[in-house]
């Protein structure tokens, strides 16, 4: 048990939120008492009662439990992502607007390595190793 009820319910707790991202009900940590939603994430502990409450009042713990929540966060990065190769990438790659980031990032044309990457033609070539890890 990582917090028991009984550690919940000590009067010098200080503690105000909790966020149990593992969301294992009647697990290690005695608040998370139900996986709670994206739409609706957070729900009232009381402390002394060991039960979810209404409203906040003095002695309750915000508690965030929401089960799918690893699932979420990628979904944030991805969206952040598309956004910004919609609005910045995707304009050069169609030629709407000038710019010159697709000819920095391209490494090889035409079956030849840009004068920008010639640095990896030794080791594109086969007779430069990547060298054994010793950790």
């Amino acid at each position: 048990m990582i917090l028991s009820a009984k550690d919940l319910s000590d009067e010098g707790l200080a503690l105000r939120v909790i966020a149990d991202i593992s969301c294992d009900v009647d697990g290690p940590i005695a608040s998370t008492l139900r996986a709670t939603t994206i739409d609706v994430p957070f729900y009232w502990y009381d402390r002394m009662t060991g039960s979810e409450v209404q409203a906040r009042n003095e002695g309750t713990i915000l508690v965030m439990s929401v089960d799918n929540l690893p699932c979420e966060l990628p979904r944030d990065a991805s969206e952040e992502f598309s956004a910004d190769l919609l609005k910045h990438v995707l304009p050069q790659l169609v030629g709407a607007v000038d710019g010159n980031m697709i000819d920095r990032a391209t490494i090889a044309r035409n079956g030849e390595l840009t004068d920008r990457y010639g640095y990896l033609a030794d080791y594109a070539s086969g007779k430069l190793r990547p060298k054994a890890s010793t950790s």
